[in-house]
């Protein structure tokens, strides 16, 4: 039987995040006070699209000023292997190691995430940069202006680096200067207009440590009520409030509950998202009534989106609120 090929939109513009007041305010006060903002929460709250939502707010707000905002943040995947260095540059010793003609290590490096920023902050034309060593890093560094930009930094999942990789990076993120070790060069915090907005996100699938936590601005992300859910919905779905979508929020609310009860995994605002998503492109949410009762042709159909919340074999029967 061959398979239906077809594209669900997913709709991740930045302008149509939700950011609250109390979340708006964090924000700010980090910003403020020059500290980095962690952010917590569930997985699928919206923590990395923060990142992506603030530096596309800020870009907005300042363009054509001095210093002005790159439109999208300047991205970190933490690893569990990752060293604070990681951060500012990468060097690839082993391409450096076995190649035969190049022995200039500038070659073999390039500004990584932080170093990038603290980079572009400083501007080309910055007495700081004008290093011969550095200029093979700086003509591959992207976005490099002559003056000066501001930008947002997303550390995504730092809590996934060994322990290590936060108390490294205690004397940076007070001092804002980095060094590359190989090239025997040090960039210091600029003197200028320009910012760096670092945003870190953590899952606390560990512990993360105290003198780290103090010289950061903390959020926890709670997971919305049903308010902020469906504006949500008409945010990144332009779903109208009707019965269906409110129908389909009752029984995903009471599946997240009994989940929780049950200690199963417990579905995300991100799956209940892409839930809604695949009933839109079934015609579940308009066609008749929500959901189709047992003896309707798209009775099927409506069970079989339920894979995208469904993941760990939770009730199947009618117990199951989603089944009711």
């Amino acid at each position: 039987m061959p398979l239906t090929l077809r594209r669900i939109p997913v709709d991740l513009k930045p302008a149509n995040y939700l950011m609250d007041s109390r979340l708006q305010r964090a924000v700010e006060l980090a910003i403020a006070l020059d500290k980095p903002l962690l952010v917590s929460g569930e997985p699928g709250t919206g923590k990395t699209q923060l990142a992506r939502h603030v530096a596309s707010v800020l870009a907005e707000q300042t363009r054509g000023a001095q210093a002005a905002f790159l439109p999208e943040p300047i991205e970190f995947y933490t690893k569990s292997t990752a060293s604070a260095s990681d951060l500012f540059y990468s060097y690839d010793a082993v391409s450096h190691f076995r190649s035969k003609e190049q022995t200039d290590t500038s070659a073999f490096m390039d500004f990584t995430a932080l170093g990038r920023a603290r980079v572009l902050a400083h501007g080309r034309q910055s007495e700081s940069l004008q290093v011969p060593r550095i200029q093979p890093l700086l003509d591959r560094c992207a976005g490099l202006a002559d003056g000066p930009r501001s930008s947002v930094v997303l550390i995504d999942e730092v809590d996934k680096a060994p322990r290590e990789f936060p108390n490294d990076l205690l004397n940076e993120m007070e001092s804002g200067e980095f060094r590359i070790r190989e090239l025997n060069f040090s960039l210091k915090k600029a003197q200028n207009d320009a910012r760096v907005v670092v945003i870190l996100t953590s899952n606390f699938e560990k512990s993360l440590p105290n003198a780290f936590l103090r010289r950061c601005v903390f959020y926890h992300i709670p997971f919305p009520d049903d308010q902020q859910l469906l504006a949500i919905v008409d945010l990144r779905l332009g779903l109208s409030q009707s019965p269906a979508v409110r129908e389909a929020l009752r029984r995903f609310r009471a599946f997240r509950d009994q989940a929780k009860q049950s200690s199963a995994r417990v579905p995300s605002t991100a799956e209940f998202l892409d839930w809604l998503r695949v009933l839109n492109a079934d015609g579940l949410l308009t066609n008749g009534s929500f959901p189709p009762d047992f003896t309707h042709a798209n009775r099927p159909l409506y069970e079989s989106s339920l894979v995208v919340l469904q993941k760990d074999g939770l009730s199947a029967d009618r117990t199951n609120p989603l089944l009711a």
